[in-house]
Protein backbone atom coordinates (compact mmCIF):
# COMPACT_ATOMS: atom_id res chain seq x y z
CA UNK A 1 0.00 0.00 0.00
CA UNK A 2 3.00 2.24 0.02
CA UNK A 3 5.45 1.19 -2.70
CA UNK A 4 6.61 4.74 -3.19
CA UNK A 5 9.40 6.17 -5.30
CA UNK A 6 12.27 8.39 -4.30
CA UNK A 7 13.14 11.28 -6.57
CA UNK A 8 15.48 14.20 -6.34
CA UNK A 9 13.51 17.14 -4.98
CA UNK A 10 14.82 20.65 -4.94
CA UNK A 11 16.60 21.34 -1.66
CA UNK A 12 14.30 24.17 -0.36
CA UNK A 13 11.17 22.07 -0.92
CA UNK A 14 12.79 19.00 0.62
CA UNK A 15 13.70 21.04 3.71
CA UNK A 16 10.12 22.30 4.00
CA UNK A 17 8.72 18.76 3.70
CA UNK A 18 11.07 17.37 6.34
CA UNK A 19 10.48 20.31 8.68
CA UNK A 20 6.69 19.91 8.38
CA UNK A 21 7.01 16.20 9.21
CA UNK A 22 9.19 16.91 12.26
CA UNK A 23 6.75 19.57 13.45
CA UNK A 24 3.80 17.22 13.00
CA UNK A 25 5.68 14.51 14.90
CA UNK A 26 6.24 16.83 17.87
CA UNK A 27 2.59 17.90 17.96
CA UNK A 28 1.31 14.31 17.67
CA UNK A 29 3.48 13.09 20.54
CA UNK A 30 2.68 16.14 22.70
CA UNK A 31 -1.11 16.11 22.21
CA UNK A 32 -1.45 12.33 22.61
CA UNK A 33 0.97 12.34 25.56
CA UNK A 34 -1.00 15.04 27.37
CA UNK A 35 -4.21 13.15 26.66
CA UNK A 36 -2.75 9.96 28.16
CA UNK A 37 -1.62 11.81 31.31
CA UNK A 38 -5.07 13.35 31.79
CA UNK A 39 -6.81 10.02 31.24
CA UNK A 40 -4.41 8.35 33.69
CA UNK A 41 -5.37 10.94 36.33
CA UNK A 42 -9.08 10.46 35.63
CA UNK A 43 -8.73 6.67 35.98
CA UNK A 44 -7.71 7.19 39.61
CA UNK A 45 -11.24 8.36 40.42
CA UNK A 46 -13.29 6.22 38.02
CA UNK A 47 -12.27 3.24 35.90
CA UNK A 48 -14.45 2.68 32.83
CA UNK A 49 -13.73 -0.03 30.22
CA UNK A 50 -14.38 2.37 27.33
CA UNK A 51 -11.43 4.55 28.42
CA UNK A 52 -9.04 1.68 27.64
CA UNK A 53 -10.14 1.72 24.00
CA UNK A 54 -9.29 5.43 23.91
CA UNK A 55 -5.93 4.75 25.55
CA UNK A 56 -5.25 2.11 22.89
CA UNK A 57 -6.00 4.63 20.11
CA UNK A 58 -3.75 7.23 21.74
CA UNK A 59 -0.88 4.72 22.06
CA UNK A 60 -1.17 3.85 18.36
CA UNK A 61 -1.05 7.57 17.52
CA UNK A 62 2.01 8.05 19.75
CA UNK A 63 3.78 5.19 17.95
CA UNK A 64 3.09 7.02 14.70
CA UNK A 65 4.44 10.25 16.18
CA UNK A 66 7.59 8.71 17.68
CA UNK A 67 8.53 6.23 14.94
CA UNK A 68 6.50 6.34 11.70
CA UNK A 69 6.56 10.08 10.95
CA UNK A 70 10.27 10.62 11.88
CA UNK A 71 11.32 7.55 9.86
CA UNK A 72 9.35 8.91 6.89
CA UNK A 73 11.19 12.22 7.31
CA UNK A 74 14.55 10.38 7.33
CA UNK A 75 13.39 8.47 4.24
CA UNK A 76 13.00 11.80 2.45
CA UNK A 77 16.69 12.60 3.01
CA UNK A 78 17.59 10.10 0.25
CA UNK A 79 20.41 8.39 2.08
CA UNK A 80 22.89 6.84 -0.38
CA UNK A 81 23.92 4.01 1.96
CA UNK A 82 22.22 0.83 0.69
CA UNK A 83 22.13 -0.87 4.10
CA UNK A 84 20.53 2.07 5.92
CA UNK A 85 18.15 2.66 3.01
CA UNK A 86 16.93 -0.90 3.50
CA UNK A 87 16.55 -0.49 7.26
CA UNK A 88 14.63 2.78 6.87
CA UNK A 89 12.41 1.44 4.08
CA UNK A 90 11.58 -1.80 5.91
CA UNK A 91 10.94 -0.02 9.21
CA UNK A 92 8.69 2.59 7.65
CA UNK A 93 6.56 0.21 5.61
CA UNK A 94 6.12 -2.26 8.47
CA UNK A 95 5.24 0.39 11.09
CA UNK A 96 3.08 2.33 8.63
CA UNK A 97 0.99 -0.76 7.86
CA UNK A 98 0.83 -1.83 11.51
CA UNK A 99 -0.33 1.52 12.88
CA UNK A 100 -2.80 1.94 10.00
CA UNK A 101 -4.62 -1.34 10.71
CA UNK A 102 -4.38 -0.88 14.49
CA UNK A 103 -6.12 2.48 14.06
CA UNK A 104 -8.96 0.76 12.20
CA UNK A 105 -9.46 -1.77 14.99
CA UNK A 106 -9.27 0.99 17.62
CA UNK A 107 -12.09 2.90 15.91
CA UNK A 108 -14.03 -0.38 15.52
CA UNK A 109 -13.69 -1.15 19.24
CA UNK A 110 -14.93 2.33 20.17
CA UNK A 111 -17.96 1.92 17.89
CA UNK A 112 -18.75 -1.55 19.29
CA UNK A 113 -18.43 -0.23 22.86
CA UNK A 114 -20.84 2.63 22.12
CA UNK A 115 -23.28 0.19 20.49
CA UNK A 116 -23.33 -2.10 23.53
CA UNK A 117 -23.68 0.90 25.86
CA UNK A 118 -26.69 2.27 23.93
CA UNK A 119 -28.39 -1.08 23.21
CA UNK A 120 -27.83 -2.92 26.50
CA UNK A 121 -27.89 -0.01 28.95
CA UNK A 122 -28.49 -2.04 32.10
CA UNK A 123 -26.32 -5.02 31.04
CA UNK A 124 -23.35 -2.93 29.89
CA UNK A 125 -21.34 -3.32 33.11
CA UNK A 126 -21.72 -7.10 33.05
CA UNK A 127 -21.05 -7.45 29.29
CA UNK A 128 -18.09 -5.06 29.04
CA UNK A 129 -15.42 -5.51 31.70
CA UNK A 130 -11.88 -4.19 31.93
CA UNK A 131 -10.39 -7.69 31.68
CA UNK A 132 -12.28 -8.41 28.44
CA UNK A 133 -11.30 -5.02 26.99
CA UNK A 134 -7.62 -5.61 27.71
CA UNK A 135 -7.85 -9.08 26.14
CA UNK A 136 -9.40 -7.69 22.95
CA UNK A 137 -6.75 -4.95 22.71
CA UNK A 138 -3.83 -7.38 23.20
CA UNK A 139 -5.38 -9.81 20.69
CA UNK A 140 -5.75 -7.04 18.09
CA UNK A 141 -2.07 -6.06 18.46
CA UNK A 142 -0.90 -9.67 18.09
CA UNK A 143 -3.22 -10.21 15.12
CA UNK A 144 -2.17 -7.05 13.23
CA UNK A 145 1.57 -7.40 13.94
CA UNK A 146 1.51 -11.04 12.80
CA UNK A 147 -0.23 -10.21 9.53
CA UNK A 148 1.99 -7.19 8.89
CA UNK A 149 5.16 -9.30 9.16
CA UNK A 150 4.07 -11.53 6.25
CA UNK A 151 5.39 -9.18 3.48
CA UNK A 152 8.92 -9.75 4.80
CA UNK A 153 8.59 -13.33 3.52
CA UNK A 154 7.01 -12.46 0.17
CA UNK A 155 10.18 -11.08 -1.44
CA UNK A 156 10.81 -14.20 -3.55
CA UNK A 157 7.48 -13.80 -5.33
CA UNK A 158 8.03 -10.12 -6.05
CA UNK A 159 9.57 -8.87 -9.29
CA UNK A 160 12.22 -6.28 -8.48
CA UNK A 161 11.75 -3.03 -10.33
CA UNK A 162 15.21 -1.58 -10.75
CA UNK A 163 13.87 1.58 -12.38
CA UNK A 164 12.11 2.47 -9.15
CA UNK A 165 15.18 1.64 -7.09
CA UNK A 166 13.35 -0.36 -4.44
CA UNK A 167 15.30 -3.64 -4.69
CA UNK A 168 16.96 -2.94 -1.32
CA UNK A 169 13.63 -3.07 0.55
CA UNK A 170 12.62 -6.52 1.79
CA UNK A 171 9.11 -5.46 2.86
CA UNK A 172 7.05 -5.99 -0.31
CA UNK A 173 3.30 -6.42 -0.39
CA UNK A 174 2.05 -8.63 -3.21
CA UNK A 175 -1.44 -8.31 -4.72
CA UNK A 176 -2.90 -11.22 -2.72
CA UNK A 177 -1.73 -9.85 0.64
CA UNK A 178 -2.87 -6.31 -0.20
CA UNK A 179 -6.31 -7.47 -1.36
CA UNK A 180 -6.87 -9.69 1.67
CA UNK A 181 -5.77 -7.01 4.14
CA UNK A 182 -7.90 -4.29 2.54
CA UNK A 183 -11.02 -6.47 2.32
CA UNK A 184 -10.82 -8.20 5.71
CA UNK A 185 -9.11 -5.59 7.86
CA UNK A 186 -10.13 -2.32 6.22
CA UNK A 187 -13.40 -2.40 4.26
CA UNK A 188 -15.23 -4.96 6.42
CA UNK A 189 -14.41 -3.20 9.74
CA UNK A 190 -15.43 0.18 8.37
CA UNK A 191 -18.76 -1.15 7.06
CA UNK A 192 -19.32 -2.68 10.51
CA UNK A 193 -18.51 0.70 12.09
CA UNK A 194 -21.07 2.47 9.87
CA UNK A 195 -23.69 -0.19 10.63
CA UNK A 196 -23.08 0.07 14.39
CA UNK A 197 -23.47 3.85 14.35
CA UNK A 198 -26.64 3.48 12.33
CA UNK A 199 -28.01 1.15 15.03
CA UNK A 200 -26.81 3.55 17.76
CA UNK A 201 -28.64 6.42 16.06
CA UNK A 202 -31.84 4.35 15.92
CA UNK A 203 -31.48 3.47 19.60
CA UNK A 204 -30.99 7.13 20.41
CA UNK A 205 -34.16 8.13 18.51
CA UNK A 206 -36.14 5.40 20.31
CA UNK A 207 -34.86 6.59 23.69
CA UNK A 208 -35.86 10.14 22.80
CA UNK A 209 -39.38 8.97 21.96
CA UNK A 210 -39.62 7.07 25.25
CA UNK A 211 -38.41 10.15 27.12
CA UNK A 212 -41.08 12.28 25.46
CA UNK A 213 -43.78 9.73 26.35
CA UNK A 214 -42.60 9.68 29.97
CA UNK A 215 -42.69 13.45 30.04
CA UNK A 216 -46.32 13.49 28.94
CA UNK A 217 -47.25 10.78 31.43
CA UNK A 218 -45.46 12.53 34.26
CA UNK A 219 -47.36 15.71 33.52
CA UNK A 220 -50.71 13.91 33.41
CA UNK A 221 -50.28 11.79 36.52
CA UNK A 222 -51.08 13.88 39.60
CA UNK A 223 -52.78 11.17 41.62
CA UNK A 224 -50.16 10.68 44.30
CA UNK A 225 -47.30 12.97 45.28
CA UNK A 226 -44.90 10.12 46.05
CA UNK A 227 -45.50 8.45 42.70
CA UNK A 228 -45.03 11.81 41.01
CA UNK A 229 -41.64 12.35 42.68
CA UNK A 230 -40.52 8.87 41.66
CA UNK A 231 -41.53 9.50 38.05
CA UNK A 232 -39.70 12.85 38.03
CA UNK A 233 -36.49 11.39 39.48
CA UNK A 234 -36.54 8.52 36.98
CA UNK A 235 -37.12 10.95 34.14
CA UNK A 236 -34.28 13.18 35.28
CA UNK A 237 -31.90 10.22 35.48
CA UNK A 238 -32.92 9.07 31.99
CA UNK A 239 -32.47 12.60 30.70
CA UNK A 240 -28.92 12.77 32.12
CA UNK A 241 -28.06 9.37 30.60
CA UNK A 242 -29.55 10.48 27.30
CA UNK A 243 -27.47 13.68 27.26
CA UNK A 244 -24.26 11.79 28.10
CA UNK A 245 -24.97 9.19 25.41
CA UNK A 246 -25.70 11.94 22.92
CA UNK A 247 -22.41 13.76 23.57
CA UNK A 248 -20.30 10.60 23.46
CA UNK A 249 -22.14 9.47 20.31
CA UNK A 250 -21.38 12.76 18.56
CA UNK A 251 -17.71 12.54 19.47
CA UNK A 252 -17.44 8.89 18.37
CA UNK A 253 -19.08 9.67 15.02
CA UNK A 254 -16.70 12.60 14.53
CA UNK A 255 -13.73 10.27 15.10
CA UNK A 256 -15.04 7.87 12.43
CA UNK A 257 -15.65 10.73 9.97
CA UNK A 258 -12.19 12.12 10.68
CA UNK A 259 -10.67 8.68 10.12
CA UNK A 260 -12.50 8.33 6.79
CA UNK A 261 -11.42 11.79 5.60
CA UNK A 262 -7.76 11.23 6.53
CA UNK A 263 -7.31 7.66 5.29
CA UNK A 264 -9.74 7.20 2.36
CA UNK A 265 -7.54 9.10 -0.18
CA UNK A 266 -4.60 6.89 0.81
CA UNK A 267 -6.59 3.68 0.39
CA UNK A 268 -8.04 4.72 -2.99
CA UNK A 269 -4.71 5.96 -4.35
CA UNK A 270 -2.67 2.91 -3.38
CA UNK A 271 -5.35 0.49 -4.59
CA UNK A 272 -5.21 2.18 -8.02
CA UNK A 273 -1.42 2.30 -7.90
CA UNK A 274 -1.25 -1.40 -7.01
CA UNK A 275 -3.76 -2.90 -9.43
CA UNK A 276 -3.82 -0.54 -12.42
CA UNK A 277 -0.67 1.62 -12.42
CA UNK A 278 -0.47 1.89 -16.22
CA UNK A 279 -4.16 2.42 -16.97
CA UNK A 280 -4.99 4.74 -14.07
CA UNK A 281 -1.91 6.98 -14.34
CA UNK A 282 -0.26 8.65 -17.31
CA UNK A 283 3.31 7.88 -18.35
CA UNK A 284 4.35 11.46 -17.59
CA UNK A 285 3.03 11.11 -14.04
CA UNK A 286 4.86 7.86 -13.19
CA UNK A 287 8.30 8.48 -11.65
CA UNK A 288 7.71 12.23 -11.73
CA UNK A 289 8.12 14.88 -9.05
CA UNK A 290 4.32 15.34 -9.07
CA UNK A 291 3.95 11.72 -7.97
CA UNK A 292 6.34 12.33 -5.08
CA UNK A 293 4.44 15.43 -3.95
CA UNK A 294 1.04 13.75 -4.26
CA UNK A 295 2.13 10.69 -2.29
CA UNK A 296 3.64 12.95 0.35
CA UNK A 297 0.36 14.90 0.66
CA UNK A 298 -1.67 11.67 0.95
CA UNK A 299 0.60 10.29 3.65
CA UNK A 300 0.66 13.61 5.51
CA UNK A 301 -3.16 13.63 5.51
CA UNK A 302 -3.14 10.14 7.01
CA UNK A 303 -0.68 11.26 9.69
CA UNK A 304 -3.00 14.15 10.59
CA UNK A 305 -5.50 11.58 11.87
CA UNK A 306 -3.09 10.90 14.76
CA UNK A 307 -3.41 14.56 15.73
CA UNK A 308 -7.11 15.07 15.05
CA UNK A 309 -8.51 12.01 16.83
CA UNK A 310 -7.28 12.87 20.38
CA UNK A 311 -8.25 16.51 19.97
CA UNK A 312 -11.78 15.53 18.89
CA UNK A 313 -12.36 12.87 21.51
CA UNK A 314 -10.54 14.24 24.51
CA UNK A 315 -10.79 18.01 24.31
CA UNK A 316 -14.47 17.99 23.27
CA UNK A 317 -15.58 16.18 26.44
CA UNK A 318 -16.37 18.37 29.45
CA UNK A 319 -14.96 15.81 31.88
CA UNK A 320 -11.65 15.71 30.03
CA UNK A 321 -11.40 19.51 29.79
CA UNK A 322 -12.10 19.82 33.51
CA UNK A 323 -9.45 17.22 34.35
CA UNK A 324 -6.98 18.90 31.98
CA UNK A 325 -7.47 22.36 33.54
CA UNK A 326 -7.31 20.85 37.02
CA UNK A 327 -3.99 19.17 36.15
CA UNK A 328 -2.53 22.46 34.87
CA UNK A 329 -3.73 24.29 37.99
CA UNK A 330 -2.14 21.65 40.23
CA UNK A 331 1.13 21.90 38.33
CA UNK A 332 1.17 25.72 38.58
CA UNK A 333 0.38 25.60 42.30
CA UNK A 334 3.27 23.21 42.90
CA UNK A 335 5.60 25.55 40.99
CA UNK A 336 4.53 28.51 43.10
CA UNK A 337 5.21 26.74 46.41
CA UNK A 338 8.48 27.94 47.97
CA UNK A 339 11.28 25.45 48.50
CA UNK A 340 11.76 24.66 52.18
Amino acid sequence: MNNTITLNIEEPFKSILIFSLCLLSVFVVAINGISLIVIKESLKTSTTPSMYFIINLLIVDIVQGIFVIPIYAIKKLNNQNRFWDGVICNSFRFLYMTTYYLSIFSVLFIAADRYIASTYIFKYKTLVKVEKVRLFIIASWIYVITLCTIPFYLRNSYKVNVARNIDYCLYRQNSLWTTAMLLINCFVPYFIIMYLYKCIYKNFLNSQKESNIRTVRSQQSFTQLKEQSKVDSTFNKNKKISEQTKSILKVSILISICYAICWTPSVIYYVLNKFCPEKCFTTTYINSVNQTYLEFAIKYLGFLNSLAAPMIYCFSLKRFRFQFLNLIQTYLNEKRLPNI
